[in-house]
């Protein structure tokens, strides 16, 4: 196990000790995509792949797209299931014919696509008619309090739930809209004098070491996640103390 991330920017791997937690609170998302074993599924920015392994146990086949070449190659090397293909290619030219998918899962993307119109009328492009739509992002209003721009280097931009909300509606219809909260980490007493020391410090502290320092402090709080650690839940206060927010949307529009 080594101590990094292989792939650098947001992209988890198994390899890193250090964010083995944030991938399992990144791959338990991918347990509310519903749906049934004649489906066809796109797995829009799939890194390396974790997430697209877990999606082919469930549909019929399952395609993985991400823009790093370095992640898909790694994919293909360690998940070689025969439902399973990987590509690379850009959210905002998705590399498939319209109407082809059945669900689009894309979590923890969003954020990262500067021309975020384009990216989901390039998702609306490739579902079928009343096909469903898994996305995520960072609840702005608790990942950048007091920010015009985010705090994470690697992110184009942050909403809040009413931004986001109006975002998706511009596309599709929302169905359910969870907040994710890992309680045990969420809820610990250290993050009040943490929090404000990093926040007031943001300006001279490099992301990279505050990010390190987080993932620190909840590998100490509780070293291997359970899954019924990380919560998702629809009730509007549960929402808006979640530092992410996942929305299922159907392309009815």
């Amino acid at each position: 196990m080594t101590s990094s991330n292989r792939f650098g920017g947001e992209r988890l791997d198994s390899k890193s000790q250090l964010s083995k937690n944030n991938l399992l609170e990144h791959l338990a998302r991918y347990g509310l995509a519903e749906g049934n074993n004649d489906q066809t599924v796109l797995d829009i920015g799939c890194g390396s792949g974790h997430g697209s392994n877990l999606l082919a146990g469930k549909f019929k086949k399952v395609f993985g797209v991400d823009v790093s070449a370095e992640a898909i190659e790694y994919a293909k090397k360690n998940w070689q299931l025969n439902n399973i293909e990987f590509a690379v290619g850009s959210g905002t030219e998705i590399p498939f014919p319209g109407g082809q998918f059945d669900i689009v899962v894309a979590y923890e993307v969003f954020e990262h696509i500067c021309d975020w119109q384009k990216f989901l009328s390039e998702i609306k492009r490739v579902l079928k008619p009343g096909g469903l739509v898994y996305i995520s992002t960072p609840n702005k209003t608790l990942y950048s309090p007091g920010t015009k721009k985010p705090i994470n280097p690697h992110h184009c931009f942050e909403m809040t739930i009413p931004e986001f909300k109006n975002a998706l509606e511009k596309f599709f219809t929302i169905e359910k809209f969870y907040g994710q909260r890992t309680p045990v980490y969420n809820d610990h007493i250290i993050w009040k004098f943490v929090n404000p020391i990093l926040f007031t410090f943001k300006k001279i502290i490099p992301y990279k070491w505050n990010n390190t320092l987080k993932l620190k402090i909840i590998n100490w709080i509780k070293p291997e996640l359970d899954s019924a650690d990380i919560v998702f839940k629809t009730d509007e206060p549960w929402v808006n103390n979640s530092r992410f927010m996942v929305a299922v949307c159907k392309n009815l529009k």
